[in-house]
């Protein structure tokens, strides 16, 4: 299956310019199933229910003209009484499917301050493939997206908003993840912009194997990347790492003690 990822140029505080870029990049894909935005692609903007609804309505137009599922990467809505961080996934006929929560937002970037912690965590499915999504630093929680793979998920989307610095720290939970859960992972990130403490983001998006190994890794240059993912490296992976078949053996552990479930 293909899979695109969007890796716009972002401006931290000009939503209007932040759009025409999406929308731009957006039209000119074809012939791919899933494509991927990053998280906070708007930049630093907070969504009324009102005003988010008309953004899944514009961006649901472009997945159906290019027949496609469209992930929203990370947005923030504004609830009556909380905010949270939500993406989105948009059906191939311009449908709202549901939505993935971000669930520890991050504490390093200040947002415990002023977003709710998520809760739904679910997984979804195309005519090829089950998938789910970890919002930015939720890659960081590996029971989140362990739970994901006992759920049969083989593609878990990570769109983030990672700072230059720190591309080598993710590249690695990237292929932690992958390995340990024997699935493709796929990080979308945003470029030409920066982070609240001016540290600059610059792209590299990449797509790593269920063996750990990067397959793509794109460079700091704005773009759309297509790459074909092949899903029969998943069951010739788990052949010689059966890790989530141990795990899932486990019973409990209480102490120092492993108690396996009785067969």
């Amino acid at each position: 299956m293909k899979i695109a990822l969007v890796q716009p140029a972002r401006d931290r505080l000009d939503k209007e310019r932040n759009f025409q870029t999406v929308i731009r990049l957006l039209g000119n894909i074809r012939d791919v199933e899933i494509v991927c935005l990053p998280e906070n692609w708007a930049g630093v903007v907070i969504f009324s229910e009102a005003e988010l609804a008309e953004v899944l309505a514009l961006l649901g137009r472009y997945a159906q003209k290019g027949h496609y599922m469209l992930l929203t990467g990370s947005l923030i809505v504004a609830h009556k009484d909380y905010k949270i961080a939500r993406g989105h996934v948009i059906g191939p006929d311009g449908a709202v499917l549901g939505y993935t929560e971000k669930i520890f937002p991050s504490n390093a970037v200040g947002e415990r301050g002023f977003l709710r912690p998520g809760e739904r965590l679910p997984i979804f499915i195309t005519e090829t493939a089950r998938f789910g999504i970890a919002i930015c630093v939720d890659l960081f929680y590996p029971e989140l997206i362990r739970s994901l793979a006992q759920r049969d998920i083989q593609i878990l989307f990570n769109p983030s908003n990672i700072p230059e610095n720190r591309i080598g720290l993710w590249r690695s939970l990237l292929c932690a993840r992958a390995a340990e859960n024997t699935i493709f992972v796929v990080f979308a990130n945003n470029t030409k912009s920066f982070y609240p403490d001016d540290r600059p983001v610059s792209g590299h998006s990449m797509v790593v194997s269920p063996r750990g190994d990067v397959l793509f890794e794109a460079d700091d240059a704005e773009g759309v990347y297509t790459v074909e993912l092949d899903l029969t490296q998943i069951a010739e992976a788990r052949k010689r790492w059966p890790y989530l078949t141990d795990s899932a053996s486990i019973e409990k552990i209480e102490g120092d003690r492993v108690v396996r479930k009785k067969p």
